[in-house]
Parts: structure tokens; sequence; C-alpha cells
């Protein structure tokens, strides 16, 4: 095989690892925020929303400042 081909078939998989590993964080943030709501406020109707609308959710419950500091704790615990 061919130098640059091998660069290329090794880029191609960097990519497709850190796309994974970008997918994995998504689905992560979803569920950790998802059920830090459900926690938090049980009555409401979750089943269907999407991660942006739990977002916003968020934010009309609690604010904009609690929700940068939420961030800032999922940030702190995948440090550690």
């Amino acid at each position: 095989m061919v130098p640059c081909m091998q660069n290329q078939g090794r880029n191609v998989e960097v990519l497709n690892s850190r796309n994974k590993e970008i997918e994995f964080e998504k689905e992560e943030n979803y569920l950790v925020l998802w059920s830090y709501i459900r926690r938090r406020y049980p009555d409401m109707d979750l089943e269907s929303k999407s991660f942006r609308d739990l977002i916003h959710l968020k934010i009309h419950l609690e604010g904009p400042r609690n929700l940068r500091e939420y961030t800032g704790d999922i940030a702190s615990v995948r440090k550690h």
C-alpha cells in the first residue's frame, strides 16, 4: 500500500473513533440531564423530550446560571 493511502486510512480510523466518542458523550450528557430533571422534578413528562428540549426546560425551570453551574459539575465529574 502507498504510504499516503496508509495515512488516509489511519485518519479515517481516528475520525471514526472521535465521532463515536462524541456520540457517546452526547448520549451520556442526555442521560445525565434526563435523570437530573427526573429526580428534581418527578412530575414532569420527559419521555418524548429531545436533548435540546431538556436543556430549554432546565433553563426555564432554573435559569441559565444554574445550567452553567450544572455543566461545570458534569465536566468536573468527567475529569475524575
